[in-house]
């Protein structure tokens, strides 16, 4: 129970600041366009470099989850992810903001594949969904406080000073997540998950309508909401005369 409760407070925290470092450029966009002198593609594309290195890293991360230590994945990918974040901070080009944030995107995709499963072996079935319950509420709070943030350190200090302030303490908790226990006794999940094929779990999943439709309403879901939260700030900025 104690090693449970550990957990699933530390997973909930990095979950947090996940979404403070995903986020934060929005808050700060009109800042970098001015200052770099980009074009509404190009800013566009620093959100689509996240999203395509998530994309095409998380299958990896995922796999690897099933044969390595995942506290240790979980903790190179929160340093990597916060390491990434600080050096959009020190940006000096387009190239090198869209490098930084397609690191940010490794680096979550190794979090965010691992620690579900992480947990689900800590919780036995009839109290999972309270763990996840509150696991992922840090998900809408964490992209509150982002967007809060970005804004309040990019009017004081300016927009880098807002991605070093959120990205260098994640290095930190980096380290603390290499205290989180490997479950002895994995709950089913992770044995079932290693001896399957990818061919044979991809069948599966792909049979089952109910998971299918799940996740295409999902990604419909994030593509309404993401173009949403990316581009709010800079549409409020011009069309509304909101600073």
């Amino acid at each position: 129970m104690r090693s449970a409760s550990y957990v699933l407070a530390l997973a909930t925290l990095l979950n947090f600041v996940n979404y403070i470092d995903r986020f934060i450029l929005a808050a700060v966009l009109p800042r970098i366009k001015s200052e770099l002198d980009l074009n509404d593609f190009q800013l566009g594309m620093l959100a689509n470099a996240f999203l395509v290195a998530y994309f095409i890293t998380s299958p990896l991360f995922g796999r690897l989850g099933d044969r390595r230590s995942r506290p240790r994945l979980i903790a190179a990918g929160v340093f990597v992810w916060s390491l990434a974040t600080a050096a959009a901070g020190l940006a000096r080009s387009f190239t090198q903001l869209v490098v930084a944030r397609a690191g940010v995107g490794v680096g979550e995709a190794a979090y965010a594949t691992i620690s579900p499963a992480l947990l689900a072996d800590f919780f036995p079935a009839e109290r999972r969904g309270r763990a996840f319950a509150i696991f992922y509420v840090a998900i809408p709070v964490g992209a509150a406080v982002g967007f809060l943030l970005g804004g309040a350190l990019e009017r004081l200090f300016g927009w880098r000073a807002a991605f070093l302030a959120v990205g260098l303490p994640g290095l930190a908790l980096a380290a603390l997540a290499t205290t989180m226990p490997e479950p002895r006794a994995a709950g089913g999940t992770r044995t079932a998950a290693a001896s399957d094929t990818l061919a044979v779990t991809l069948r599966a999943l792909g049979g089952n309508r109910r998971y299918a439709g799940t996740v295409l309403g999902y990604a419909a879901y994030t593509f309404a909401i993401g173009g949403l939260a990316v581009w709010m700030p800079t549409f409020l900025e011009r069309v509304r005369g909101r600073e």
